[in-house]
């Protein structure tokens, strides 16, 4: 599975991205991962959630999620269900760290 998630807004404007291939991953971390994807319900989630992209110091969020079954992308602004938040936040740290080892943009 390929993850693709950027996030930009907030406060401080400070865009991120991170790209995922859960293949390249060890597989207790893959697992954790595809399970915050399966309990979101990522592929049957509408392409946008929360409010006005206009939102003054929302962070807007786009996920993308490839698998061999399906590919859908997701942007969330503002507030998300609890699940769906349990995902960003769990790739928001996966951006940070990997900020930190010098492997991705943003």
């Amino acid at each position: 599975m390929k993850i693709e998630f950027t996030r930009s807004g907030g406060f401080a404007n400070i865009p991120m991205t991170v790209r995922i291939d859960t293949a390249a991953m060890p597989a207790a971390a893959a697992r954790d991962l595809e399970a915050k994807i399966a309990a979101a319900g990522f592929f049957g989630l509408p392409a946008s959630i929360g409010a006005n992209a206009q939102l003054r110091d929302a962070h807007t969020s786009t996920i993308t999620v490839t698998s061999p079954e399906h590919a859908h992308t997701v942007t969330i602004t503002g507030e998300a269900p609890a699940a769906v938040q349990a995902l960003i936040d769990h790739l928001v740290r996966a951006a940070r760290d990997a900020r930190a080892a010098g492997r991705s943009s943003g």
